[in-house]
């Protein structure tokens, strides 16, 4: 795996000295113009992005400049994930930078140009996320990572979904469904199953009834939960891929006047606060954000340490836990 292109690769390149290149770079004095096209030019043939680092001690700024990548402003999940590491890089003194939108790697490339670090849950591979981000490291977010230059803070879904799954069994559960996430439809338009559905049915084996894919929004859970539940009416428990799409299940339950958790208990997945808004208040397989955050941040400053070059992978893992309330 190649490594970071250095200042002393455009050196070699324009054939001037290291300290020619930084006055080329930083536009300042003492260098011709020819000289400094020459090394602008140079640089841009070998896709050097100067270090920020490197540019803090001519400018006499220490602060770092983060990316992050959200999937969806609508989804309270991610805007709250967006809220926390906004207010855990002011508190390192660190600038933010956000963006969104369907393609993650275009937002990748052109955060990738205004940072030294990009944080998202991305879908794509490893090899596609270094490819864009042109030698400015990765965190990925939820999902696990292995190339160097890629990095990784995973949730331990699988622990919180187990715990549930026992729990609800001892409530009476014997016939389970889910609510899935079609959102792996943006790529190819095919659907693939999520990671956390064949966690869910290695959990309940012989007792599952269903899975119906829907639109990761309330509208969408809603009219997921009622296609579910047309198809598998014994069904008597519906794990939902996030809280947000939880929130249409319940409304949908009410529409098709089907007692919660009398007739069906639903869960959701995120662990958001807005699930208290709904009646019967939403149980959900709570995942760490404040462990999701500090870890990430944590990473960041492994690598400012390491100049932001493409070390190996610094993965960390944080944990889930099931919250009860009312509708399970």
């Amino acid at each position: 795996m190649a490594k970071r292109v250095t200042i002393l690769d455009v050196a070699a390149e324009a054939g001037v000295s290291r300290q020619t290149v930084t006055r080329a770079m930083n536009d300042m004095g003492d260098i011709n113009e020819a000289t400094r096209r020459k090394v602008l030019e140079a640089a841009e043939r070998l896709g050097y992005r100067p270090s920020r680092h490197a540019r803090s001690l001519v400018t006499r700024q220490k602060t770092h400049a983060v990316g992050l990548f959200v999937a969806s402003f609508r989804n309270p999940y991610y805007t709250d994930i967006a809220g926390d590491m906004l207010e855990g890089a002011a508190a390192r003194g660190w600038q933010l930078i956000m963006a969104s939108g369907d393609s993650d790697l275009e937002a990748l490339a052109l955060l990738s140009t205004q940072v030294d670090v990009v944080i998202g849950h991305f879908s794509r591979s490893d090899e596609e996320l270094l490819k864009t981000s042109r030698g400015v490291p990765v965190i990925r977010l939820e999902e696990p990572s292995a190339l160097p230059g890629v990095h990784s803070v995973e949730i331990d879904l699988r622990s919180g979904l187990r715990e549930a799954i026992r729990e609800l069994r001892e409530r009476g559960s014997r016939k389970f469904g889910m609510v899935e996430s079609a959102y792996s439809l943006r790529h190819n338009g095919v659907y693939g199953p999520s990671p956390r559905r064949g966690w869910f049915e290695e959990e309940v084996g012989d007792q599952l009834t269903c899975v119906v894919p829907g639109e990761e929004s309330i509208s969408g859970g809603g009219r997921a939960f009622a296609d579910l539940m047309s198809l598998a009416p014994d069904t008597d428990t519906v794990l939902v891929f996030n809280d947000l799409m939880a929130l249409g299940a319940v409304h949908s339950a009410h529409v098709l006047d089907i007692d919660v958790p009398g007739d069906v208990k639903i869960v959701g997945i995120d662990g958001l606060a807005l699930g208290e808004a709904v009646d019967p208040p939403l149980s959900t397989i709570a995942l760490d954000r404040q462990g999701l955050t500090s870890n990430t941040l944590d990473i960041v400053e492994i690598l400012a340490k390491a100049d932001f070059a493409r070390i190996d992978p610094v993965n960390r893992v944080v944990p889930s836990k099931m919250l009860w309330r009312q509708s399970a």
